[in-house]
C-alpha cells in the first residue's frame, strides 16, 4: 500500500472511531473531575427509627416516610419536633387506600390553595395525589387527583408545572429496539396536556455489552426536578453521568467523570465489583444537587460491605462544588434549606441529621 492510500485509510479509520465516540450521547458533555476530591468526614446525630421505611421526603417542616405498615403506609412527622402528625394510605383497594404506596420521584409541591400535594404510585397502576394538608386536618387520607401511570415501572416520570397531565418520561426501551440493529436504548418523551407527544433523542445506539442480560443496565437511572423550575436531572445508577433537561430554556447537557466509562465503550459486568453503583439518590435545592456517590476510593477501600459512601454537591449547571464523606452507609438523603440540615437514612431504617451550616457557599 503506497503512502497516499495508507494516509487515506488512516484518516477514514480515525473518522469512524471519532463518529462512534461523538455519537454515543447527543448532547454537549462537560468532562468534570469529581472522583476522590472529598476530604472532610461529616458526623450525624441519630434522631428516629422508622420500622419498615423504604423511602422518605422532606417538604417545609414535614418529614414523610413511606413504610410497609399496612395500617398507614405514609407516616408524617414534624421535622422540627419529630412529633408524629398522622398516618395515611392504608393498604386496600378503596379510593383512599393503596395496594402499595411508592414514591414517584422526589416531587412534592403546593397547589393554588397552598396545600402540600404528594403524588404517590399506587403500586405500578396509577398515580394518586395526596393532599397532605387536608389529610392532616381531617385525620384521613384525602385524594385530590388520579392519573394513569404510563411508565408502569419501566422508567421514571416528572410532572412539569406540577401538572399530572404535563409529563416528562424516561423509559428503557426494552420492547422496541431490534438487537441486531442496535436500536435506541431508552426513550425520553414530553407529553403535553393536549396529549401531544414529543420524543427527545439522547442516544443514537445501544452501548456494547459483554452479557446481554445487562444490555440496558448502563441506562438505568431516575429523574429529579428542580424545586421551582422545569429543570430535570437524570442520575445514572451505573455510569458516572448526569443528564440535564432544561425545559424553560430548551437546553440539554451532561456531566461525565473524566476518564470514566462512556456510552461509547463496552460495559463488562464481569469486570465490575459486586456493588456497581455510581449514583443512587439525589436531594434537590434551589441552587444545588446533592448526590449519593459510591465509586470513590473512600468506599472501595473499605474491606467489608459496611463501608461509608459520599455525598457530592453540584450546581444546576453541572459544575462540581464539593463533597463530604459520611460516617456510615447512607441509602437516602433529603435537605432542609431553611435550617441547613441534611437528613440521611441508613441501611438499618434509622434517620440521622447532619448539620450543614456554613458547609455550602
Amino acid at each position: 500500500m503506497d503512502q497516499k492510500r495508507l494516509f487515506t485509510f488512516i484518516l477514514f479509520f480515525c473518522s469512524l472511531i471519532s463518529c462512534k465516540r461523538s455519537s454515543d450521547i447527543l448532547v454537549e458533555v462537560k468532562e468534570v473531575d469529581f472522583r476522590n476530591k472529598t476530604s472532610d468526614i461529616i458526623h450525624g446525630e441519630e434522631i428516629i427509627s422508622i420500622p419498615g421505611v423504604s423511602d422518605y421526603l422532606l417538604f417545609d417542616s414535614l418529614l414523610m416516610f413511606i413504610t410497609s405498615d399496612p395500617s398507614g403506609q405514609l407516616k408524617v412527622y414534624n421535622s422540627n419536633t419529630m412529633k408524629a402528625l398522622g398516618s395515611f394510605c392504608s393498604k386496600g383497594r378503596a379510593r383512599n387506600e393503596f395496594q402499595k404506596a411508592l414514591l414517584v420521584t422526589n416531587q412534592i409541591y403546593s397547589n393554588e390553595n397552598g396545600h402540600t400535594i404528594l403524588p404517590l404510585n399506587n403500586y405500578t397502576h396509577e398515580i394518586r395525589e395526596i393532599d397532605v394538608t387536608e389529610s392532616l386536618a381531617q385525620g384521613k387520607t384525602v385524594i385530590v387527583g388520579i392519573s394513569e401511570n404510563a411508565n408502569a415501572g419501566e422508567g421514571a416520570t416528572i410532572y412539569l408545572d406540577n401538572n399530572l397531565d404535563y409529563r416528562f418520561e424516561y423509559t428503557k426501551n426494552k420492547y422496541e429496539y431490534d438487537e441486531k440493529k442496535r436500536g435506541v436504548p431508552c426513550v425520553y418523551t414530553v407529553i403535553q396536556p393536549s396529549g401531544k407527544r414529543t420524543k427527545i433523542k439522547v442516544f443514537n445506539s445501544k452501548m456494547d455489552v459483554t452479557n446481554e442480560k445487562f444490555d440496558l443496565a448502563p441506562y438505568t437511572g431516575n429523574l429529579y426536578k428542580h424545586p421551582s423550575r422545569n429543570l430535570v436531572v437524570e442520575r445514572f445508577s451505573y455510569m458516572e453521568y448526569l443528564l440535564f433537561f432544561d425545559f424553560d430554556s430548551d437546553k440539554r447537557y451532561a456531566v461525565h467523570q473524566i476518564d470514566a466509562l462512556t456510552f461509547a465503550d463496552i460495559y463488562d459486568k464481569k469486570t465490575r465489583r459486586e456493588n456497581d453503583y455510581s449514583f443512587t439518590d439525589v436531594a434537590t435545592t434551589e441552587n444545588y444537587l446533592l448526590l449519593l456517590y459510591w465509586r470513590g476510593d473512600y468506599y472501595l477501600d473499605v474491606p467489608d460491605k459496611n463501608g461509608a459512601n459520599e455525598v457530592l454537591v453540584f450546581d444546576w449547571e453541572g459544575n462540581y462544588i464539593k463533597g463530604f464523606k459520611f460516617d456510615r452507609t447512607i441509602i437516602r438523603i433529603e435537605y432542609d434549606e431553611t435550617h441547613q440540615i441534611l437528613y440521611a437514612l441508613d441501611e438499618n431504617e434509622t434517620l440521622y441529621k447532619y448539620d450543614w451550616k456554613d458547609l455550602l457557599p
